[in-house]
């Protein structure tokens, strides 16, 4: 399951990022990281993109790296 499969106020647990680079550099600095909790506050008109909570840290990513964030539901 990935963060874009989520529904709006959902939270997840990070489990595996498969991006790198550039990317996941800077999502690496902004705390997306493996064992983080993440939230889905919104998504965007014909859910092109998501804004998401992680810790302080509020972001919108497109879906393409929404998908490659693959996250376990919290119970």
């Amino acid at each position: 399951m990935s963060v874009f499969d989520l529904k709006t106020g959902e939270t997840a647990e990070i489990v595996r990022t498969e991006f790198s680079g550039g990317a996941g550099a800077r999502l690496a600095s902004l705390g997306i990281i493996a064992g983080k909790r993440v939230t889905v506050l919104a998504f965007s008109l014909f859910k092109s993109s998501v804004l998401i909570g992680c810790g302080a840290v509020r972001l919108g990513i497109r879906k393409s790296l929404a998908r490659l964030i693959e996250v376990k539901l919290c119970e």
